[in-house]
């Protein structure tokens, strides 16, 4: 292999971990500063979303989506999906019932 072709690597300045206050793009008084621009599109992205979701929207009362009198079987014996996406929390109150009943769960 012939060296001459490679070129030296330039030397990697130290970053500068001042307390400077950022504007909302992220940038700084000081421009070798580090600026993480992909922790920055994570918060917008997920200010937007949470911006689309509303407060009410979680707190209000919904019918469930799992009927009472749904057995295991009848819910998770088949490999069919259910028709509508039921919430976590009422998943984990069913498998608990189911638990306690067969002694599984103390």
């Amino acid at each position: 292999m012939d060296n001459s072709a490679v070129q030296p690597q330039q030397s990697i300045s130290p970053i500068s971990t001042s307390n400077q206050p950022h504007d909302a793009a992220g940038s700084s008084s000081n421009p070798s500063e580090f600026v993480n621009h992909g922790l920055l599109l994570w918060n917008q992205t997920r200010q937007q979303w949470l911006g689309n979701k509303k407060a009410k929207e979680w707190s209000q009362v919904r019918e469930p989506t799992i009927s009472w009198n749904a057995t295991y079987e009848s819910l998770l014996g088949t490999s069919k999906p259910f028709p509508h996406p039921a919430p976590l929390p009422e998943m984990v109150d069913f498998l608990v019932d189911v638990w306690e009943q067969g002694g599984l769960y103390d």
